[in-house]
């Protein structure tokens, strides 16, 4: 019966996807080295030590747990990313006005477009290299700045997503009807200076929220001990001479 309850929890992880499957052997050496071992089940990838796991779930604490292991590494990746992608979009967000400012003052300065965007490949914020590397990549094999520039609306990493709207159309409008840029260029710094703004006041709204942990987890601890706990024993000393 044991054996029975490990083998149904070592196989439940492959039920939930699908039919089970192997992965392609003849890949590179580095998706090689990443994908060793792993098996395609659907949609998820799982491991062998997974299904271990799973099977000695089901031997100590029968399918139950069996079933809670399962679910937990089936949704904790995915958890994970879906933090990771959380995270990417609210760096781009800090980082947009400065890419904005940067990208201004290059053009401002006598820069085309899309010499600008080859300019700052190097010395724009982090989490906006690799948008502006692709735009580079597709001018290099002749596309038009106009469409080229389009690609930077994209969701991360491959683009900056919803925020670069705004700047995707007006570099989009020079380029395709000649429309003056200078305006829009002066609008764009207009609201990149404006959202750096807000920027700094959603952080100064979360800072309280962020020292709350260490000001409850530390300083009230040590306050306990330093000070309510002498005197409640010398309180509890004084009782007990009087009693006495």
């Amino acid at each position: 019966m044991i054996a029975v309850t490990a083998l149904l929890g070592a196989l439940l992880v492959a039920l939930i996807g699908g039919r089970l499957r192997p992965r392609p052997t003849r890949l590179l050496p580095s998706a090689a080295t990443r994908a060793r071992r792993r098996l395609s089940i659907g949609p998820l990838v799982v491991r062998p030590r997974l299904i271990a796991t799973v099977f000695v779930a089901a031997i100590l604490g029968g399918p139950l747990v069996a079933l809670a292991v399962t679910i937990v590494s089936v949704i904790r990746p995915r958890l994970d990313r879906l933090r990771g992608e959380r995270r990417r979009l609210a760096a781009i967000a800090v980082a947009y006005p400065d890419l904005v400012d940067l990208l201004v003052l290059t053009i401002t300065s006598g820069t085309s477009p899309a010499h600008a965007v080859s300019t700052l490949v190097p010395v724009a914020p982090e989490v906006t290299r690799a948008a502006l590397r692709r735009i580079e990549r597709r001018l290099s094999v002749g596309e038009r700045f106009a469409d080229a520039i389009a690609g930077i609306r994209d969701p991360p990493p491959t683009g900056l997503g919803a925020v670069a709207q705004p700047l995707a159309d007006a570099l989009a409008l020079a380029d395709r009807y000649g429309t003056p840029l200078a305006p829009m260029l002066d609008r764009l710094a207009i609201e990149a200076r404006d959202q750096r703004r807000r920027n700094a006041e959603i952080s100064a709204r979360q800072l309280p929220i962020r020292l709350a942990f260490p000001l409850v987890g530390c300083t009230l601890p040590s306050f306990v001990l330093l000070t309510v706990v002498p005197l409640m024993a010398g309180t509890f000393s004084s009782l007990r001479g009087l009693t006495a």
